[in-house]
């Protein structure tokens, strides 16, 4: 009796570990899975800084196209809406 009971225990054990390998490669790719989207969490941010900043330029390109149109001594706008590479 003590016998079979200690099997049965040995059994049970054996099945936590069957159940713990399988489980193991699962989190592994759900692990993987939450880095992936993390990712392209950064990368979507910094797409849209990138966004930002080039519409920046492209209104004070067109400020500056603007003043000169309008007869405004290039020094002047240069001193203005200076050029600045960044």
């Amino acid at each position: 009796m003590q016998l079979d009971i200690e099997e049965h225990k040995f059994k049970v054990e054996e099945q936590k570990m069957d159940m713990l390998k399988q489980e193991l490669p699962i989190k592994i790719e759900k692990l993987k899975a939450e880095a992936e989207k993390e990712q392209l969490h950064v990368d979507k941010e910094r797409l849209s800084l990138d966004k930002e900043r080039l519409q920046y330029k492209v209104d004070k390109l067109r400020q500056r196209s603007y003043l000169l149109k309008e007869g405004i001594p290039k020094e002047e706008v240069d001193s203005l809406i200076p050029l600045v590479n960044d």
